[in-house]
Order: structure tokens, then C-alpha cells, then sequence
């Protein structure tokens, strides 16, 4: 009566897929979109900030808004 077959076993296999299919493709054209605010992001290598180390007291700033840290000898 409620036995599994080749056949079904075979149909839920093909809709499992083309759900997944669908999720993916989605997924990857929200993240394309433009007008993106919720979701994750990519960010642009120009957006990435570089760092610099500090001779005083070891700690990485950012390159050219670093502020003084207090200490004696800070370079900033």
C-alpha cells in the first residue's frame, strides 16, 4: 500500500534537486543585485584598509588615520 518504488524514489530525488538548483540560483542573484541591503556582501579590494604596525606598542592602525596612542614616543 504505501511501498516505495523505483519510480518515486526516482521523482523525489528530481524535485529534491531542482529545489536545490533553484535555492542556489536565487541565492546568487540576490547577491548580485545592486540595490543589496540584507544578505551577505562582498567587499571590494578597494575597500580593504591598510595596516600598518606601530614601532611603540605593537598594535596595527590604519595607515594614515592613525591617532596618538598616548605613550612615549608614539609615532602618530
Amino acid at each position: 500500500m504505501f511501498g516505495f518504488g523505483f519510480g518515486k524514489l526516482l521523482l523525489l530525488v528530481i524535485i529534491v534537486a531542482v529545489i536545490w538548483h533553484g535555492f542556489k540560483k536565487f541565492g546568487r542573484q540576490e547577491m548580485r543585485s545592486p540595490g543589496n541591503s540584507g544578505g551577505r556582501k562582498r567587499q571590494n579590494a578597494d575597500s580593504i584598509d591598510k595596516m600598518e604596525k606601530c614601532r611603540v606598542c605593537g598594535t596595527y592602525v590604519v595607515a594614515g588615520r592613525a591617532a596618538n596612542c598616548g605613550r612615549e614616543g608614539c609615532p602618530y
